[in-house]
């Protein structure tokens, strides 16, 4: 049991530190190239918009190929996050009701 809230608690962390590191690089490539999708992503990388942005492969719709390369990673990520914190709450919520000794 702890083994698999550990594993969940750490596909999350992967998530984070892959994500904060490609939201730069992708606010970048806005900026430069796209500055109308810009505010799209909104101001900072753990803004609930630029987060949405990422879990709904927002950027597919964009014929830029470095923008697609450099956001699938970041879409990854996020849903890495979504998944392991998820994952990680309800093995916590079962261990806290005493389903899951």
């Amino acid at each position: 049991m702890l083994f698999l809230l550990l594993l969940a608690l750490g596909f999350a962390i992967f998530g984070l530190t892959a994500y904060v590191m490609s939201w730069p690089l992708v606010a970048t490539q806005l900026r430069d190239r796209h500055p109308q999708d810009r505010p799209l992503m909104g101001a900072t990388p753990l803004s609930p918009r630029a987060f949405g942005w990422f879990l709904r492969f927002a950027w597919r719709t964009s014929a830029d190929q470095n923008l697609r390369f450099l956001a699938f990673p970041g879409s990854i990520a996020a849903w890495a996050i979504a998944v392991g914190s998820a994952c990680a709450a309800v093995l916590l919520i079962l261990r806290m009701t005493g389903v899951l000794v």
